[in-house]
């Protein structure tokens, strides 16, 4: 990271999502620039402008911001009130970054957690997010300052049915409990926010709740050869559920076996882009996805 700082109008900063259309397949995406703007953070600005640089990082001549959106955004305000009353208005200290997109989320994660506390389902995305761009979950736990345990669980929670993620949004259950309804397969992920939510008559559903809901179904035939089929059934329905779509950590992984070694080039060209979003050169599939993306630029 540079140690020059230099000064510039927070409209000349490029926010992702707020100022482009882009959204969760970008790096440098933050769900938090739709949040309300922070009234007392514009006024604080006014009166002492910013004392902390903002980072950035420069594409094709714009300075795209990686840390501190909210202070650009607030800097905005403040600047188009100090124009108003013929004030001098305030410009941005940034600070630059020069890394590719793995390192810059990372800097992105890092930095922010250190600042506030995401809501957890918040989190969860954002590392799935970040594992996509770095494929080790070693690193994403660093960045959040987490164990992997605990973000294996975020992996879990952002895998689970959109009916879970609305039940958490809605305040229905709590997100831990959300963690262990998301071990189940996804059709019983409904059928346990549905008689969780029933059973506690609209007051929140605790992780200990969620458990013994498990535990009881379990064994609701009251014999130890229902509970191991119920369990068979569960483990392979889990397995199921993890092959739906494409999972770019699920196909890394895959690259590193011997299975995979033993495939044709042409084959392995495929997985490795849809693990990593290139192709070796020379295959059919290089050629294809060049072509392809050619033709599209020209539509």
């Amino acid at each position: 990271m540079s140690r020059t700082i230099e000064y510039i109008s927070p409209r000349d900063l490029v926010i992702v999502g707020l100022d482009t259309t882009d959204r969760e397949g970008h790096p440098l995406f933050d769900e938090r620039v739709f949040l309300p703007l922070n009234e007392a953070l514009v006024k604080n600005i006014i009166i002492y402008g910013i004392q902390h640089p903002v980072i950035v990082r420069r594409e094709a001549g714009k300075c795209y911001v990686v840390d501190g959106r909210q202070r650009v955004r607030a800097a905005r305000s403040a600047s188009a009130r100090q124009g108003d009353a013929g004030e001098h208005q305030v410009k941005v200290p940034v600070r630059e970054v020069r890394c590719d997109d793995s390192r810059v989320s990372g800097i992105m994660v890092s930095t922010n957690e250190l600042r506030t506390d995401d809501e957890t389902l918040l989190k969860a995305l954002k590392a799935v997010r970040l594992m996509d761009l770095v494929g080790d979950v070693h690193e994403v736990a660093i960045a959040f300052g987490r164990s992997t345990t605990q973000v294996r669980n975020w992996f879990s929670l952002a895998e689970a049915d959109v009916v879970v993620h609305a039940a958490i949004r809605s305040g229905v259950v709590s997100a831990s409990a959300a963690i262990e309804i998301s071990r189940f397969p996804r059709e019983e992920q409904l059928a346990a926010i549905e008689r969780l939510s029933s059973a506690v008559g609209g007051e929140k559903v605790s992780e200990s709740q969620a458990k013994e809901d498990r535990r009881a179904q379990g064994e609701s035939s009251g014999t130890k050869k229902a509970t191991a089929t119920a369990a068979s059934t569960t483990t392979a329905n889990k397995a199921s559920k993890s092959q739906v779509g494409i999972k770019r950590t699920w196909v890394r992984d895959a690259l590193k076996t011997g299975a995979a070694k033993a495939l044709p080039a042409e084959q392995l060209a495929v997985l490795t882009w849809f693990a990593t979003g290139q192709s070796k050169k020379g295959t059919w599939f290089d050629t294809f996805r060049r072509e392809a993306e050619a033709e599209m630029e020209k539509k």
